[in-house]
């Protein structure tokens, strides 16, 4: 049996309580002993094929041993003999001393390894050695599922492999794989969104609505609110549309309806301040989507701190009694999500400051704390 080193901890690091004379330095301590002469080679057999203590000694040696080129060759060498034991424990070196992988022909050397590698576990520990690197997109779907979990966790998300990442969620490589690029996929950048919604308008008319869905409500929620909600992203219109044309404009439909659907599903607290912010200061927009508002503040889960009252006070300023008027209408509709305490005081605060601006706002916000229309 061939240990694995790649996730081996330091026993010597462990946290234990050790016995009270270990902890006594010694008043003199002996001079070190020369270290001996490390056999690259034979410490690799000692991995693959010795015993439980030849191997843990193996390892503690082949995790502190930085290959020479010379090294790193012999190891390469190793692992394209397919014959030879030793090619995981060479695999798992290699993938502990990566700085060899900064050249660009040794980076294709391993690509080439992947590509043909027959032996799952090998696989898998190749895929691993690659962790960070976008050519790990190639591996998603990889048939083995060792390969394509190690390639989901080492995956870097960007622009070069967002497509690759999304067309893995959207195909399913199984449950636990899943799960990996699902939260992969929650670190990419708010500035790669309309990326991503060009991408599933593109394959959006071949793959699943629930898996569409899912894949939206993944995605950061202000800009799929812009892209969608308010149509940024509507293909242009034109006087005589081709057949792609309305082909098109019906698959954007299907993705903005789905995209409505995940943001009113768990609107986040970011998504009901930019709403809260937008529609206190923009009439339109307020019109446009009231109904959308409505339903996002009724749904959301998250709790409102004080940055919430902070923009409402800021908003304030200069605005007409319909405003306030609606943003009262706002802050009563998400009382009940507003941290309390302090912040319960902080309301009360607020609409008595917008009640004082004339007695006509001053019934109206009246009638909405007695729950009136």
């Amino acid at each position: 049996m061939v240990m694995d080193i790649r996730h081996l901890r330091d026993e010597a690091g462990d946290g234990r309580d050790r016995p009270f004379e270990e902890a006594i330095a010694p008043i003199a301590a002996a001079p070190p002993a020369a270290a001996p002469e490390v056999d690259l080679e034979e410490l690799m057999t000692l991995l693959a094929q010795g015993d439980g203590d030849k191997q843990v000694l193996a390892v503690e040696q082949l995790r502190v041993l930085v290959p020479s080129d010379a090294g790193i060759d012999r190891l390469c060498a190793i692992i394209e003999d397919g014959a030879d034991p030793r090619r995981l424990p060479a695999l798992q070196v290699l993938g502990f001393h990566r700085q060899w992988l900064s050249s660009r022909s040794q980076l294709e050397r391993v690509l080439v390894w992947a590509r043909v590698e027959e032996d799952p576990e090998a696989a898998a520990a190749i895929a691993w050695l690659l962790r960070g690197r976008e050519v790990l997109q190639e591996f998603l779907l990889h048939p083995v599922a060792a390969v394509s979990r190690e390639a989901a966790l080492g995956l870097p998300v960007g622009e070069a492999t967002l497509e690759a990442l999304l067309d893995a969620l959207l195909v399913g490589r199984g449950p636990d794989i899943d799960c990996i690029l699902t939260q992969r996929l929650r670190t990419m950048h708010p500035s790669l969104t309309g990326r991503a919604a060009d991408h599933l308008l593109l394959v959006g008319g071949h793959v699943t609505g629930e898996a569409l869905n899912h894949v939206l409500a993944q995605l950061p929620q202000e800009p799929i609110f812009d892209l969608f909600v308010e149509g940024r992203s509507r293909p242009p219109w034109t006087a005589e549309p081709s057949a792609q044309d309305t082909e098109l404009l019906q698959r954007w439909h299907h993705v903005a309806r789905l995209a409505s659907q995940a943001l009113l599903h768990a609107p986040s607290g970011e998504l009901i301040r930019y709403l809260v912010n937008r529609s206190a200061s923009d009439d339109t927009f307020a019109r446009r989507h009231a109904s959308f508002m409505k339903a996002a503040m009724d749904n959301t889960r998250d709790v409102f701190g004080p940055e919430m009252l902070d923009d409402l006070e800021r908003l304030m300023l200069n605005a007409t009694d319909d405003r306030l008027e609606r943003m009262a209408r706002m802050l009563m509709d998400l009382s009940d999500k507003i941290a309390g305490g302090e912040m319960h005081s902080h309301v009360a605060d607020l609409l008595e400051k917008w009640k004082s601006r004339s007695p006509a706002l001053k019934l109206k916000i009246f009638h909405l704390l007695q729950g009136l229309k």
